[in-house]
């Protein structure tokens, strides 16, 4: 088996076995009055099916993109935390600072820890100035429009890029542009199905998430 495909059956098979916790996280996060939100709550079998789908996804292709390398506890925490990000985001439009801020902290800490392990502290670099890049703009283009992105969004990309300027910069184009035009495909289909209208809001995290993640799996 190749170091990818272990990569990918080891995260898949991680994220799917966090997956139940990873649903009650879902189910509390968005509250704002809730403190302890970190403990979740009983989530329904459809909560517990949709979280174990998006996590075994989302666990595979991350685990797939690092390979058995030192950056695969890097890539698994994202995909862990980008679950309830995702069933958030598509239910209640936000992408909440308690999971988008320790995604940012893990990727930096885990990032740091696999640079020190194959001392390749140039791909960390590369990755820390193309999260600091991609935020700038993503956050030049919420406060010229805001209606056209959130600042959750905007934060999200930041992580997102950190860990494609871990691959390359080229990855950092690609798996940007992907995120938008899934996320314009998703919108059209949706409008086209009468499920939104041109006015309705639609989640771009999820999208921004599965375009990263696609394109950092193509080896």
């Amino acid at each position: 088996m190749s170091s990818w495909l272990l990569g990918g059956v080891v995260g898949g098979a991680a994220a799917l076995a966090v997956s139940p916790y990873l649903a009650r996280v879902s189910r509390s996060v968005a509250d704002r009055e809730d403190r302890t939100w970190w403990r979740g709550a009983a989530p329904g079998r459809r909560r517990l099916v949709m979280s174990a789908l998006v996590a075994g996804l989302l666990g595979t292709v991350a685990g797939y993109a690092a390979g058995w390398t030192a950056a695969l506890p890097a890539f698994l925490a994202f995909a862990m935390l980008s679950t309830p990000l995702v069933l958030v985001d598509v239910q209640h439009h936000r992408l909440p600072d308690r999971l988008v801020a320790p995604a940012a902290i893990c990727a930096l800490a885990l990032l740091a820890l696999a640079a020190a392990v194959r001392s390749d502290w140039p791909a960390l670099g590369r990755a820390v100035a193309a999260g600091g890049i991609v935020f700038a703009l993503f956050c030049a283009v919420s406060l010229t429009s805001p209606a056209s992105m959130g600042l959750g969004d905007v934060k999200l990309a930041g992580v997102i890029a950190l860990y494609l300027g871990w691959l390359g910069w080229a990855r950092v184009f690609y798996g940007v542009f992907a995120g938008f035009v899934l996320g314009a495909v998703v919108a059209v289909a949706l409008v086209g199905g009468r499920r939104a209208t041109l006015k309705s809001y639609i989640a771009l995290g999820p999208a921004l998430i599965a375009g990263a993640l696609v394109v950092a799996a193509v080896h």
